[in-house]
């Protein structure tokens, strides 16, 4: 082995020290632990059913089934009580409760989750086993901020997808970079900031309480 090669190791190996530490570090702050404002949104199980009809009526447009070309407005409540009612088993990262808010130009979506949840990129995921269950299986609650647009998924594509730029993070009362979420998250942090779109949405647009989808 060269000494290029012994100098790459070396610096994959520090990335990893410090990764694994920072991760410590996270997981074991006090802060992580405490409880921040919570208000839990008011949910039902017919707002659930009516964001569930609006989504299928974009994919109607996309199929040809509806002409209609007026934007589809998601209110918070929708949206939080299709979260609840219609998606809280299919997450990536299991929330329970999970509560979104809707503000202009941006988004917040908290939730409890146990703290070995937050932790899948390896080799992070198997050093957690030196940790203890009882801190590893602790309640925590996931604070993300961010902005989404709509946008062709490479130069030229036809396929869209709705890429979400997370703005801050914080875990419990602890505030945190949110570059962190991909370190911790792995590959389920990569997968949390581009979802498929159908190829008629032309936008989403976040307002203060709602969410407005427009399509051609």
């Amino acid at each position: 082995m060269n000494l290029g090669c012994l100098g790459c190791l070396g610096l994959i190996m520090t990335i990893l020290v410090v990764g694994v530490v920072a991760g410590a570090f996270v997981l074991l702050s006090g802060n992580v632990l405490e409880i921040p404002d919570v208000k839990a949104p008011e949910l039902s199980r017919s707002d659930g059913h009516s964001a569930q009809q609006k989504l299928f009526e974009i994919v109607s447009r996309q199929a040809g089934r509806s002409s209609r070309r007026d934007p589809v407005v998601l209110t918070e409540r929708e949206i939080n009580s299709f979260l609840a009612y219609h998606l809280a088993d299919s997450a990536r990262i299991p929330l329970d409760p999970i509560i979104t808010r809707l503000t202009r130009g941006s988004f917040e979506v908290q939730g409890k989750t146990v703290l070995r949840n937050l932790v899948q990129a390896a080799p992070l995921a198997q050093l957690m086993s030196y940790l203890p269950t009882a801190r590893l299986d602790a309640p925590v609650w996931v604070t993300v901020r961010g902005t989404v647009a709509v946008e062709p998924a490479s130069s030229g594509s036809r396929r869209m997808v709705a890429r979400v730029r997370f703005n801050s993070l914080t875990l419990g009362k602890q505030p945190l970079s949110a570059s962190l979420l991909t370190l911790l998250l792995g590959r389920t942090g990569s997968r949390l900031t581009e979802f498929p779109v159908p190829s008629n949405v032309d936008s989403i647009q976040i307002e203060d309480g709602r969410a407005i989808v427009r399509t051609r």
